[in-house]
């Protein structure tokens, strides 16, 4: 191994502690960093260590816990912080957060993992990044050791990171609570519509019961804690509002109008997309033919 990365004060053979290691997510960072020679630590309900004795013990802290919760327990151990750490969070959303670590006096990188910590394989993986107080020095050793795994770190700031997490998180995140809901509330059975489906109604539908097959408290952070959600559902309902109109008046050509001009907005995007979500439902269709809703919500 280069001597330059072993000399790193935060590289390989340094300690590393995981604030909330046993979730999902710190598992995953955990088995990362001792892949690449760190010693892991971690910290959570029922552990060897406190998380004051963890950040007393670590070079790195690394906050990895439930989102609703972070920014508390970001500031109940800023105290243990030292000068001489890096601390990194793997929050969903980043200003509140960052704020919070910047109250210690260590070095501090906000992260967000744009997937879940049951992946196997980290190639073209994102990463988003918010560098903030960190050496450039420092912070490019940091991320090419992500960058040598496969990692694609994208930089941006804290509030640019969750305007984007708005439009990525929220806006399609409540989209499809919107369509769990209305099928709960016409008391739809799932198993009959797939009887009448088409292959994109089957993707939809898995990615649909995907959602719901996860932690609601994720989803109820992501939707109630970003400070751009108002801005979203103020343009969501007047959309609604818009194509309430629109169907009463049975105003086909405005319709069609309204259309094209989103289709416009998105550009090339719409022909690539459309290449693209074919090559999935073909997959999506082989895959998941003729088999029940709780198999087909499983189909990744």
């Amino acid at each position: 191994m280069d001597n330059n990365i072993l000399k790193h004060r935060w590289g390989p053979g340094s300690t590393i502690g995981i604030v909330g290691g046993r979730g999902e997510m710190g598992q995953f960072f955990e088995r990362l960093f001792k892949k690449l020679g760190y010693r892991v630590l971690i910290s959570d309900i029922g552990t060897k260590y406190s998380n004051r004795e963890l950040i007393e013990m670590s070079d790195i802290v690394l906050f990895s816990v439930p989102l609703h919760k972070s920014v508390k327990i970001i500031e109940e151990n800023v105290p243990y912080i030292k000068k001489s750490q890096l601390v990194m969070d793997v929050s969903s959303l980043k200003e509140l957060q960052i704020k919070a670590m910047l109250k210690s006096p260590a070095s501090v990188v906000g992260l967000h993992p744009m997937f879940g910590g049951k992946i196997k394989n980290t190639k073209g993986q994102t990463i988003v990044a918010c560098p903030v107080r960190i050496s450039k020095e420092s912070w490019k050793y940091i991320k090419t050791r992500f960058e040598l795994e496969g990692f694609r770190i994208v930089e941006c700031t804290p509030a640019k990171h969750d305007k984007m997490m708005a439009i990525i998180q929220v806006l399609f995140h409540f989209s499809s609570m919107l369509k769990g809901r209305t099928l709960k509330e016409l008391n739809i059975d799932i198993d009959e519509t797939l009887l009448f489906t088409s292959p994109i109604y089957k993707l939809e539908i898995s990615i649909l019961g995907r959602m719901f097959a996860q932690n609601p408290w994720l989803y109820a952070a992501i939707f109630q804690l970003n400070p751009y959600t108002r801005e979203i559902i103020e343009s969501l309902e007047e959309g609604l509002t818009r194509f309430k109109i629109l169907y009463n008046s049975q105003d086909m050509e405005t319709f069609v109008k309204e259309f094209e001009s989103v289709s416009n907005h998105l550009g090339e995007f719409c022909k690539q997309a459309y290449e693209d979500s074919s090559k999935l439902v073909e997959f999506s269709s082989t895959l998941c033919n003729n088999i029940t809703y709780k198999k087909a919500a499983n189909c990744k």
